[in-house]
């Protein structure tokens, strides 16, 4: 998937809720962008266990998007449009609970 844009689906969706995706690109993760960054935000458990045991000394960085909300969120990739609306509520609502957080709220 590397180098392919995003989903046609998930960038109308993106669109209709004022969003523009038109310069994204899929990208592989790699060391580079482990060390550079100070958290690292994963969808799912399987993809958190990856990234831990593929950059160990990043680990403690690697987290669960959904972590606050005690979910994971699953790839819509093919899905229906319903399923991209709930992908996106459930980013949408991690993002909030991550902003409080990081901002020193609950």
């Amino acid at each position: 998937m590397v180098g392919k844009p995003i989903d046609p689906s998930a960038a109308k969706f993106l669109n209709q809720q004022d969003y523009n995706s038109d310069d994204h690109n899929a990208r592989q993760v790699d060391s580079a962008m482990m060390n550079e960054a100070s958290l690292v935000l994963v969808m799912e458990k399987k993809h958190q266990r990856f990234l831990m045991e593929r950059y160990p000394s990043c680990s403690g960085k690697v987290m669960l998007l959904g972590v606050w909300l005690d979910k994971e969120i699953h790839d819509p990739y093919r899905k229906s449009d319903e399923a991209f609306k709930h992908v996106f509520e459930q980013i949408e609502e991690s993002c909030l609970s991550w902003s409080a957080k990081l901002n020193g709220g609950s």
